[in-house]
């Protein structure tokens, strides 16, 4: 069976799901906002952060092996 594309994969992904996946945080037992998550990703990243973080999801996904 073939792996999907990126694009495939993440096709009915929220943001909030993404970054959910990429960090491994469960979002319903997390007592902080979920917000300075991504406050705190724009700090590092600066003004490209969403395709930064982009980016570096999608080497992730590929590095566990969950797309091609």
């Amino acid at each position: 069976m073939s792996l999907p594309t990126y694009e495939e994969w993440t096709k009915n992904m929220s943001l909030t799901d993404q970054i959910k996946f990429h960090y491994d945080v469960d979002l319903d037992n997390f007592t902080g906002d979920p917000w300075e998550i991504v406050a705190e990703i724009a700090q590092t990243q600066g003004s490209n952060w969403l395709r930064e973080f982009h980016k570096e999801f999608e080497e992730n996904l590929r590095e566990r092996e969950y797309i091609r």
